[in-house]
């Protein structure tokens, strides 16, 4: 159940950061945010925590959504819709391995836009957003985000949205390797929200 929760974090710490830049254009939690893009390049690992840096720290945004979002506080309605709708997409790409593969080599083409200086320029972030729109974006259902049109005209911001929301898609997948499903959400997402402030009152 930890390992489930650690990866349903992952996909609303997403969910959070999209609703986020569609509604301020901004990121509060730049270290969080970071950790969601860069959990995209770690494929292989002894332990899920490697994928969110070895420092729950990096989830605390994520683990705070899962808290609230799964005990329906009003305020978070929204990133649930956008939580739900990416784990029924991981599991719509489960059955498109052609999907899989251009994804997994927009992923690794995206690395060679890594610099010495910046890990994640927008040269990266461009590529992981047009990965997003030529696989995940053609699936039903869409993910339609609810924000201000200022910021969702802005380029910039929108790659933004679209990379983090592949890295939302990572952690779905991630999700389903650590046997959570659909069931759970309705008959254990109380157990699920208990281990999550477990998880973030040892932070």
């Amino acid at each position: 159940m930890k390992n489930r929760t650690i990866a349903l974090a992952g996909v609303c710490q997403a969910a959070f950061f999209a609703n986020e830049l569609a509604s301020t254009g901004r990121i509060r939690d730049k270290q969080g945010y970071q950790t969601s893009i860069k959990s995209l390049y770690v494929i292989d690992c002894d332990d899920i925590s490697e994928i969110y840096g070895n420092d729950l720290h990096n989830l605390n945004t994520g683990l705070k959504t899962l808290s609230y979002a799964f005990n329906r506080d009003n305020d978070y309605l929204t990133v649930l819709k956008y939580t739900l709708t990416l784990l029924t997409l991981e599991r719509k790409l489960n059955k498109m391995p052609d999907y899989f593969d251009k994804i997994q080599k927009g992923i690794l083409d995206s690395k060679h836009f890594i610099l010495p200086d910046d890990p994640y320029p927008p040269a990266l972030i461009n590529k992981l957003a047009n990965t997003y729109s030529s696989t995940i974006s053609l699936l039903q259902p869409r993910i339609i985000l609810n924000g201000k049109p200022e910021y969702l005209k802005q380029a910039a911001i929108t790659e933004k949205i679209r990379a983090i929301l592949l890295s939302g898609i990572r952690s779905a997948v991630l999700w389903t390797q650590m046997s959570g499903t659909q069931w759970q959400l309705l008959f254990k997402r109380k157990t699920i929200v208990e281990t999550a402030n477990q998880l973030k009152s040892s932070l």
